[in-house]
């Protein structure tokens, strides 16, 4: 245990563990195959981290998203971590000079994805690997019954038949009963360790509420609530729109998508990270891998598809354990887009089978061919092309991913690799004969002290800023160096891209598995239906109703969550909001709906209009058609 808390401080500087974190690792290091369910920034992570470095050998960590692996590498190498990742991005001859390194047990952790983990060559090198822990990130990915399929998952046993007396731990925030069931099934489990927080976050403040006037709602919500915070949008002109409606009421906030340009991105969630009071709107993406403490409210402003995906989103508030709000908003194009959207993410089998076609068609990839191929992949532009259904397209391409055909990465944006094959004469020569060369060299030995023994990921924009040079400059720089063999370059991926996982075959040859593609239909219809069960009810605590999908069951109530809270205000009647509005109304003389309800809780807000319409009923005051309230 001392050894432990020796590395736990040592390489993050932390002097004890978070909850659940010291069982899980011990349960790992006794040999234990272990399922950890922890919420969003519950220090996973670490449950895998600590333990690789403790024993000889080496952790493999399956992980679904190449920018969170290459952010891991990037943070293990930091702290003097030797690690390293294989994706679907990289290059023939770089899997295998990575997976040479991994032989040689050169690394503590291996990140690899998991449709590399089916490859003939990883499968080559891996019976030569000393393993000490198999993870696995995001593990509900592996079940039909969970929110984010991938059918590579279900493949991971293979590995663990290499590997039979290495233990696996599998991770993740969600999962109901059935989820966690399946998880353990599909890994082989046998004699489990299963170690679970509650759902239940005593800091954290639900409210759900039905309106018409979204953006007007977010003003209220943040102009009363100081602090940062994070508003999510299903759409990438929503986000704009919300964050310019906000910023023109005098609200601090911007915005964040995939349509931006990487740098633009870096550049707002640094900035959005260091602020106290800043508001982000984004699209559901962002908060992956972030952990700032400080966030005191997250709003939905378009309603979650699952309860999963919810919880998760709402889990980025009050992190530091301060008093934090989760405010979904709601109207009724909302739930006709929930009842509509098991159609549109499940389209006729005839249309995925033409989608299929028709990017083959648009990739100009010949029959037979294009296996384990990667294709910059401009979705938007294909659809366009082809005049095809947006959303139903979309679908149909994630459909074709999970019947394991090519795996499509929405937003790739990896990061560039670079690793030195040079000498200490090449460097010599750069240095004396092509000194703009040589500084480049220079710049990135200063910044990456690894780069000489592994594949290292680089941020072309931090180097270019420390050389003091255009990006596309130092870019030209690395290619001529990569072509004088002084280093190995893979250019950052940019955008969306396609992995082929086989060859491309004729229609006829083409086998959609219609029972698994009918399970998952199922399965996102009943997630729909909780969540719009979710939504309407207000009669039940909401954290007893989210517990209670998770497989949780509690039974008192936490009295701050707009159920209780209305709750608590039918008991103790509308006596108190009459003259908490009518004294307003005294010192004000005429005063906006919106202004006035601004004083009151967003639970109180409905009760608090209808006492507005009794009282004009009864001429003590009156409401001009703009808004204004008078009084008489």
């Amino acid at each position: 245990m001392q050894d432990l808390l020796f590395l736990l401080k040592k390489y993050w500087g932390f002097d004890t563990f978070r909850p659940l974190q010291e069982e899980i690792v011990l349960a790992v290091l006794s040999g234990s195959d272990t399922l950890a369910v922890l919420p969003t920034g519950g220090g996973k992570s670490l449950c895998y981290q600590l333990p690789a470095l403790s024993k000889s050998g080496f952790c493999l960590v399956v992980s679904p998203l190449i920018a969170l692996m290459q952010d891991q590498v990037s943070n293990l190498q930091s702290r003097g971590i030797s690690a390293s990742f294989l994706h679907s991005g990289m290059t023939e001859q770089q899997m295998q000079k990575t997976l040479e390194y991994a032989r040689r047990a050169e690394y503590k952790v291996l990140y690899v994805s998991p449709e590399r983990l089916q490859s003939e060559q990883f499968q080559d090198y891996a019976e030569g690997f000393d393993l000490n822990l198999i993870a696995v990130d995001e593990a509900h990915c592996i079940s039909q019954w969970g929110h984010d399929f991938r059918p590579a998952y279900r493949k991971i046993h293979e590995i663990k038949s290499l590997f039979p007396k290495t233990p696996i731990l599998a991770l993740t925030a969600t999962a109901t009963p059935k989820v966690k069931l399946d998880i353990m099934d599909q890994l082989g489990f046998r004699n489990p360790e299963i170690f679970q927080q509650s759902v239940v976050r005593e800091n954290l403040f639900y409210t759900v509420r039905y309106t018409e006037n979204k953006t007007g709602d977010l003003d209220l919500l943040f102009t009363k609530i100081k602090g940062s915070g994070i508003i999510y949008c299903r759409s990438r002109r929503r986000c704009v729109d919300t964050a310019v409606a906000l910023r023109e009421n005098k609200i601090d906030c911007t915005y964040y998508h995939a349509g931006l340009q990487k740098e633009e991105r870096r550049h707002t969630q640094e900035q959005w990270m260091k602020s106290d009071h800043q508001i982000m709107c984004a699209t559901t993406a962002f908060g992956m891998g972030i952990d700032k403490p400080g966030v005191r409210a997250v709003a939905h402003y378009d309603v979650p598809e699952n309860i999963e995906e919810y919880y998760q989103e709402a889990g980025r508030a009050g992190r530091d354990g301060k008093k934090a709000f989760a405010v979904l908003l709601y109207n009724h194009s909302d739930l006709l887009r929930l009842e509509n959207s098991t159609e549109i993410n499940y389209p006729p089998l005839e249309f995925i089978r033409k989608v299929y076609q028709k990017v083959n068609d648009y990739l100009q990839i010949a029959l037979e061919g294009g296996k384990e191929q990667i294709f910059s992949f401009d979705v938007l532009q294909f659809i366009h092309n082809f005049k095809l259904e947006t959303l139903k397209t979309i679908n149909a391409i994630k459909i074709i991913e999970r019947e394991e055909y090519w795996h499509w990465e929405e937003d790739a944006q990896t990061q560039s690799i670079v690793q030195f094959k040079a000498n200490k004469g090449d460097l010599e020569y750069l240095a004396k004969h092509e000194p703009f060369l040589s500084q480049i060299t220079i710049g990135l030995l200063r910044l990456h002290g690894s780069i000489f023994n592994f594949p290292t990921p680089i941020k072309i924009f931090e180097a270019a800023k420390l050389l003091r040079m255009d990006q596309p400059i130092l870019h030209n720089g690395l290619q001529v160096l990569a072509n004088m063999g002084i280093i190995d370059y893979q250019p950052a991926l940019r955008g969306s891209s396609l992995f082929l996982l086989k060859d491309r075959v004729a229609p006829i040859n083409f086998y959609l598995n219609e029972e698994r593609i009918n399970k998952l239909r199922n399965a996102h219809e009943q997630r729909v239906q909780a969540m719009i069960a979710f939504l309407k009810n207000e009669l039940v605590c909401r954290n007893i109703q989210l517990a209670k999908y998770f497989g949780e069951e509690i039974t008192t109530a936490c009295g701050s969550c707009d159920v209780c809270k209305r709750k608590a205000l039918k008991q103790t009647g509308t006596e108190r909001l009459k003259a908490d509005i009518d004294k307003i109304l005294q010192e004000n003389g005429e005063i906006s709906i919106v202004a006035l309800t601004s004083h009151f809780a967003p639970w109180e807000q409905d009760a608090v209009i209808n006492i507005i319409q009794d009282l004009a009923d009864e001429r003590i005051c009156s409401i001009h058609p703009d808004g204004i309230i008078y009084t008489k």
